[in-house]
């Protein structure tokens, strides 16, 4: 029987917030390579603060939290070296143009600003005309796309996005969900998306951590979601049942 691969994601009884405020708790999941992990929950629900927990800008006030094995509040660069995380477009540095930023990106990572794992992004993502424009003059939607394409860069196996694919215009949303799956379909990468959309989880997702009030309060693992879809009414459905006991 093979062996089971390690983890790219591994986080256990995690706590965190803002000075004495804790917003997130007691929150634990793991994420396999060839899993799509659906972060759940509504605005406000604290998936932003988990996130910017697991990939180390605000510090743990409980729990533990391992990317490829490594504790990322131990050895914080070499934990950092294994993901690739799309910040959110207001965070860019809006005074480097978008070629800049990628070029900034891939000598952090020690890769060419062009070296993703699935071709060319540029074109998909409708780049073209936006590499030598300032990241402050581009719209929200553009700045999602430069900061996916960044987060891809160097080809790192767990992928990590807050609400990236959200704003992004039809054709483009389509295209880089289609990447996405591609990647995560190989079975050597995976990615961790959270977002509010249910539509976004209902057509992509492998399993799903909803968040409410800072809690995890519902999963759906890949056999759930697979009897979801074949509910009436779908994955939203049965969410809003879960989340309203009194539609059962």
């Amino acid at each position: 029987m093979p062996e089971r691969a390690e983890p790219l994601l591994e986080v256990t009884g995690l706590a965190a917030g803002y000075g004495r405020t804790t917003v997130v708790r007691d929150v634990d999941f793991c994420v396999q390579p060839g899993t799509w992990l659906g972060l759940l929950g509504a605005n406000g629900s604290g998936k932003s603060t988990l996130l910017r927990a697991v990939t180390g800008q605000i510090a743990l006030q409980a729990g533990r939290v391992l990317i490829g094995g490594v504790d990322i509040a131990a050895q914080p660069e070499r934990a950092k070296a294994n993901f690739g995380f799309a910040v959110d477009g207001g965070d860019l540095p809006e005074a480097l143009t978008a070629r800049q930023y990628l070029e900034m990106v891939g000598s952090i990572r020690g890769c060419a600003c062009d070296d993703w794992p699935c071709g060319d992004l540029i074109g998909p993502l409708g780049l073209e005309s936006w590499m030598r424009a300032r990241i402050g003059d581009c719209s929200l939607g553009t700045r999602m796309k430069i900061s996916l394409a960044g987060a891809l860069l160097g080809g790192p196996r767990l992928l990590i996005l807050d609400e990236s694919l959200n704003g992004l215009d039809p054709v483009v949303s389509w295209r880089a969900r289609g990447i996405l799956r591609e990647l995560v379909q190989d079975g050597a990468w995976a990615v961790v998306l959270s977002t509010h959309m249910l539509e976004t989880v209902a057509g992509n997702c492998s399993a799903v951590v909803f968040l409410e009030a800072g809690c995890v309060t519902h999963r759906w693992d890949a056999a759930d979601l697979q009897d979801a879809r074949m509910q009436e009414g779908g994955f939203e459905s049965v969410v809003m049942r879960a989340l309203s006991p009194s539609l059962n």
